[in-house]
């Protein structure tokens, strides 16, 4: 059924770019999601600030419509999800029905996984850097592109993006370049490098498993920090900033007038932390972490230099241009990370005693170091939930 279609029952639709655009400009949502109580609480809709809630399974409105609408505020016009959209398209004809003012969400919980937003963050004479942002999980990525090549740092799975960011400023994607092993998604590094002729970076250490120690079964390049890589009129330095993971790297691009961007993975976010506990070292690896951020990044960074992540922790982050980007100077005196003065003080930011590890975690780290294959549905299963490797302050 189109849209079209659908627009002729009489009921709102909503497909995910215009609830992403209504979730950043705070509009008044009452939000009804009839998916079970297991799926949504593995992950649901979150806005810049809380947003009105209401889990009722769907099947409840089939065994008693009527008390269960009742249940239903009527103050705002409802918004109502369900997992792939024929459930949520039923439930808001029964809303409408009892004159209550409904809508669904175009393609469900599904699309809006699926659903990821592209920004410039720099569009220069050298060239650009492009944000690519999945709002349901809080993934970022980026390609970088300049004199007709392109780098992409931290891929997700959806190569095509990349690749197609790339084709529409007519470069070639040349390198992939990986801040760590991740543990909380699937990377499209692999995927990514296994087309034309482009190199995966990654530094050895994070080439390893980090519990058994098993080597990865992928190509890559390895970087130790150090490396400086060129694209086109750019200059990419690899530093090695371990903590998060113990082959940590970070990313400063220095462009021909000297501006600076520093990519800073999972290490550094814009209001968090890379947690330190994912491999069951949290004292140690906070040690690292410690040293990183208060000793490495010092000598990075000015406070003019942009900082992009490679997570986000809240919609809160996103700035009024779209991107989760900001100048070292926001962060230098307000981030509780950088205002620590010793590891035990980290310790608690990075790994408080009610962050529980993820039992997915192994499986990511297998997956990406291509130590297990997943099928298609297997893949969409995984990356239902929010990461669990970053933490908010």
């Amino acid at each position: 059924m189109t849209t079209l279609e659908h627009l002729q029952t009489g009921i709102g639709v909503l497909s995910p770019a215009e609830l992403y655009a209504e979730l950043l400009a705070e509009r008044p949502l009452m939000i009804l999601d009839v998916r079970n109580a297991v799926e949504y609480a593995r992950n649901r809709v979150r806005g810049r600030q809380p947003i009105p809630t209401l889990n009722i399974p769907y099947f409840e409105f089939i065994e008693d419509e009527e008390q269960t609408i009742a249940r239903i505020s009527t103050d705002k016009p409802v918004t109502v999800i369900c997992a792939k959209e024929d459930s949520s398209q039923y439930v808001a004809e029964l809303l409408s029905a009892h004159g209550i003012a409904a809508r669904y969400l175009l393609g469900g919980f599904r699309a809006w996984l699926d659903f990821h937003v592209v920004n410039e963050v720099v569009n220069a004479p050298w060239g650009r850097i492009v944000q690519v942002f999945r709002p349901s999980r809080g993934d970022l990525s980026y390609v970088i592109i300049s004199a007709g090549e392109a780098a992409v740092i931290d891929p997700g799975r959806q190569i095509h993006l990349y690749q197609e960011i790339a084709a529409a400023a007519q470069a070639d994607v040349t390198r992939v370049l990986l801040t760590h092993l991740a543990a909380g998604r699937l990377s499209g590094g692999p995927l990514l490098a296994g087309t034309r002729h482009t190199l995966l970076y990654i530094h050895p250490y994070d080439a390893l498993h980090p519990r058994t120690l098993l080597p990865a079964r992928l190509a890559y390049m390895p970087l130790l920090g150090g490396e400086r890589l060129p694209l086109g009129h750019l200059l990419i330095e690899a530093h090695w900033f371990p903590g998060h993971t113990p082959g940590h790297l970070v990313y400063r691009v220095i462009s021909p007038n000297g501006e600076r961007y520093l990519l800073t993975g999972d290490a550094l976010l814009v209001s968090g932390c890379g947690r330190t506990d994912l491999a069951g070292h949290p004292v140690a690896w906070t040690e690292l972490l410690f040293r990183s951020l208060h000793t490495t990044l010092t000598e990075l960074v000015n406070d003019q230099t942009l900082i992009l992540p490679s997570s986000s922790v809240s919609l809160a982050e996103v700035q009024p241009n779209g991107t989760i980007a900001v100048p070292f100077a926001v962060l230098r005196n307000q981030h509780p990370a950088l205002r620590t003065s010793d590891p035990t003080e980290l310790l608690v930011i990075v790994n408080p005693p009610t962050a529980a590890v993820s039992t997915t975690v192994d499986t990511f780290w297998q997956v990406n170091l291509g130590l297990r294959q997943l099928r298609s549905e297997e893949v969409a299963e995984l990356e239902v939930e929010p990461s669990h490797c970053v933490l908010a302050n």
